[in-house]
């Protein structure tokens, strides 16, 4: 075998492994862990930061999971990398439902640098969708591609909607 034949296969192997499945069990991990550190009630400033970081990026991955069936990894982090809004937009051409309620969510995430806010310290006035709304979209997101998958032969859980 070629060097060049090698790394296509090295290429092929990993696109395959970079699958819809395991897209919705990492978006699981994150959403689960932000669950878990919320029930732990830090008591400090800002401990909805770390919550809000781990659902806005499983609500990224849970939609790159539908996304995953109809495109390959470059092409999904190429033309839409972490924009919740263009994926979003993506996945209801591909038949993805979203509510107004969810669709504002995901734009306002997109439209504001919310995932950047959250992260770093930046003082000033906000205009972020509340943590309630990221955390009801995520779980609409969540059951919507899961059920999706499940449609299309992906074994994902969807046991525990907490």
């Amino acid at each position: 075998m070629s060097a060049s034949e090698a790394d296509d296969e090295a290429k092929k192997l990993e696109e395959d492994r970079t699958n819809s499945m395991g897209f919705f069990n990492t978006a699981e991990a994150f959403r689960l862990s932000a669950t878990a550190l919320e029930a732990s009630k830090v008591k400090i400033g800002h401990a909805d930061k770390p919550i809000r970081v781990l659902t806005y990026h499983a609500l990224e991955l849970y939609l790159k999971a539908m996304l995953r069936q109809s495109h390959n990894t470059e092409t999904i982090k190429r033309r839409f990398g972490h924009d919740t809004k263009r994926l979003m937009e993506e996945a209801e051409m591909s038949g993805f439902a979203v509510t107004d309620e969810d669709r504002d969510v995901l734009s306002r995430i997109a439209d504001t640098d919310a995932v950047i806010e959250a992260r770093y310290i930046r003082t000033g006035a906000k205009n972020w969708p509340t943590l309630e709304e990221v955390k009801r979209t995520c779980n609409n997101v969540r059951n919507s591609v899961g059920g999706f998958l499940l449609k299309s032969g992906v074994l994902v859980r969807l046991t525990d909607s907490r």
